[in-house]
């Protein structure tokens, strides 16, 4: 009995120790981690600070919350406070998704990898879509994960005739989880366009509006605070 009492014990203790990467998230950290990536997308840093105040308020180890600090501290031109986050992810999260586009977020956003993007980006614009492709890939190890550099990434996949369901596929479903991103809904729109499907156009000329109008009423919402 008492050695079942104390493995029920050690049973129990590990799983209140288990890593908070492994916790779901309520509704409000969801509806709060959305804003984020809305502030994100739409350049709002004071919609993203706040969201971020909040919380870091709930769930401060939260691997979604510790890598869009990261991300708002590099934005900031906080290197060195960006770093200290990165590390605190590895701990908390070693495997996670999160933390393998923070590493990407990070090596393109400091030293050589931001040289490296910038010449991947200039191959796509001087129209070496197969160069700027590799360049992504060399500078990424495979696939982007950070957000923006995927979505110009397979913008550049769809530019190939071989890979173009491939690549337009790949941005509908970034749309799917990055709410308000008009930079995507652009692309999709041009895309859908070109593809002669004017519906699916004018449906991502929509949600471009509507993303706009959110930014323009929680501006608003803002100053007459």
């Amino acid at each position: 009995m008492h050695k079942f009492s104390l493995s029920l014990f050690t049973l129990t203790l590990g799983v209140a120790l288990m890593p908070l990467a492994h916790a779901a998230t309520t509704p409000v950290q969801e509806h709060l981690l959305e804003q984020v990536r809305l502030g994100e997308a739409s350049k709002r840093e004071d919609l993203v600070r706040q969201s971020l105040y909040r919380l870091e308020l709930i769930d401060p180890n939260n691997p979604d919350v510790v890598a869009a600090r990261m991300r708002y501290l590099l934005r900031q031109g906080d290197t060195a406070g960006a770093k200290q986050q990165l590390e605190r992810l590895a701990k908390l999260a070693p495997e996670s998704p999160e933390l393998k586009a923070s590493r990407d977020e990070m090596k393109s956003s400091t030293g050589d990898g931001r040289q490296e993007l910038q010449q991947a980006r200039l191959l796509g614009v001087a129209g070496k879509v197969d160069e700027a492709i590799a360049a992504y890939e060399k500078l990424f190890n495979g696939v982007p994960d950070d957000d923006d550099a995927a979505i110009e990434y397979w913008t550049l996949v769809a530019r190939l005739p071989a890979r173009h369901n491939e690549g337009i596929n790949q941005l509908k479903r970034l749309n799917a989880r990055l709410p308000g991103n008009v930079p995507l809904q652009t692309a999709l729109a041009k895309q859908m366009f070109g593809d002669n499907k004017p519906e699916e156009g004018f449906a991502y000329l929509e949600q471009m509006s509507r993303s706009a109008a959110a930014a323009v009423s929680r501006r608003t919402s803002g100053l007459t605070k």
